[in-house]
């Protein structure tokens, strides 16, 4: 997800995409909803692996349209930026359900 973030960002739609964070969201808590009953070790295993693919797509496929389109930290920076914030948003879905039954068993 982070690679597709940025890839319609820049080539699909640049400065037009105004549904892209919003669905971005939507698409960490469905992926959040859905790994309720994953371990926790395995969410963040797969957000990992799935950051690096990112990376590496990110720098074959994606081309800025200037110079200074991911200034001041570089495109691979901003790649790994949204998937650390996709994968506090799954973790946060993924910890609510959890913490609200602990909650209730005391």
């Amino acid at each position: 997800m982070p690679f597709l973030f940025h890839y319609y960002e820049i080539s699909q739609l640049p400065n037009k995409a105004k549904f892209l964070f919003g669905g971005t969201l939507l698409f960490a808590i469905i992926a959040g909803l859905l790994s309720i009953k994953a371990k926790l070790y395995h969410i963040i295993l797969i957000n990992i692996i799935t950051i690096l693919v990112s990376v590496v797509l990110g720098t074959t496929i994606i081309i800025p349209p200037n110079g200074s389109w991911f200034n001041p930290f570089g495109m691979k920076f901003a790649v790994i930026l949204t998937g650390i914030v996709i994968l506090i948003v799954e973790l946060t879905v993924w910890f609510i359900p959890k913490a609200i039954t602990a909650y209730k068993e005391e």
